[in-house]
């Protein structure tokens, strides 16, 4: 089976907050393509000891792709932060303001809306999640990246049901293209031999032209390319169905060795359908690489 890169996952869940209350937790989660495992982590900061432990679980489920996961908490009543008055620290802007206005004789009021305009008079009290808490959150993270991998599983059987289609293609395109090389090579050959028969009566011309078909049935010859290419289309085919996770650079590497093969059966031979039917490999082949590119 193929897996792909592309994939999303989410869950919101309600806990209960070890002797604190409950709390919402939002998971979302979403995969792309990449040539190594990336991860970004979203956290709310009283999760942020676990992001290490997070994108170490994701790059062994994952092994590849770029990883978003964002999680956020939702709380009532203050289960999480509390904010409070720094009342020290208020005293001190007053008595501090009193010894200027008495200082330099100046008069006014002071009115709350004067205090809040002043810098951390307040401060916040977090509260700290306990271990049991944590593992409620990461389960559920856990669920969210299972979801994940059945989307990620899901769009990879497209992607081998569309490979296979275009692996076909290529396949029956190369069988033509060997049927014709066949017949091509038989027409030389008797132009070879009628050659040989001319040349052998004492015409002159015939060893220039015997030479000339010489060189052409050399160049022309795409016999060795055609097997090559069949059999890599052939270990390709392993590669789809093969138990092992990771496809996606084999598939590319396999891929790069078709399009050498396609270009030199294209290069040797100028003959028109051969040409065309090269050309249209190399159309398939191009789609089936962009394709790869998506897969684990």
């Amino acid at each position: 089976m193929l897996l792909s890169m592309t994939g999303f996952g989410n869950k919101t869940v309600v806990l209960p907050i070890e002797k604190k209350g409950k709390i919402s937790v939002s998971v979302e989660m979403k995969s792309i393509n990449s040539r190594f495992f990336e991860a970004v982590c979203k956290l709310p900061s009283v999760l942020s000891s676990l992001e290490i432990k997070i994108i170490n679980d994701l790059k062994k489920k994952l092994i590849r792709g770029r990883v978003y996961v964002t999680v956020r908490l939702s709380e009532s009543d203050g289960i999480l932060e509390k904010i409070h008055p720094s009342l020290t620290l208020i005293e001190g802007y007053i008595k501090a303001t009193q010894e200027i206005k008495k200082k330099f004789k100046i008069g006014g009021i002071i009115t709350v809306s004067d205090i809040l305009n002043l810098p951390n008079v307040f401060v916040t009290e977090r509260n700290e999640i306990g271990s049991k808490d944590e593992l409620s959150i990461l389960k559920t993270i856990d669920q969210v990246t299972k979801q994940l991998i059945k989307s990620r599983q899901d769009e990879g059987k497209a992607l081998a049901v569309d490979l296979e289609k275009r692996f076909s293609i290529c396949a029956k395109n190369m069988e033509q293209i060997q049927t014709l090389f066949k017949k091509l090579m038989k027409q030389k050959k008797e132009q070879v031999k009628k050659a040989k028969i001319l040349f052998e009566k004492g015409d002159e011309q015939a060893k220039l032209r015997l030479d000339d078909l010489y060189s052409v049935l050399n160049k022309i010859d795409v016999h060795e390319e055609v097997i090559r290419f069949n059999s890599h289309i052939e270990s390709v085919k392993k590669i789809i169905r093969d138990a092992n996770t990771e496809k996606g650079k084999r598939l590319d590497f396999v891929l790069q060795e078709l399009m050498r093969e396609s270009n030199t059966i294209l290069a040797k031979c100028s003959d028109f359908t051969i040409s065309a039917l090269a050309v249209d490999i190399k159309v398939e082949l191009e789609k089936a690489r962009e394709q790869a590119q998506n897969i684990v």
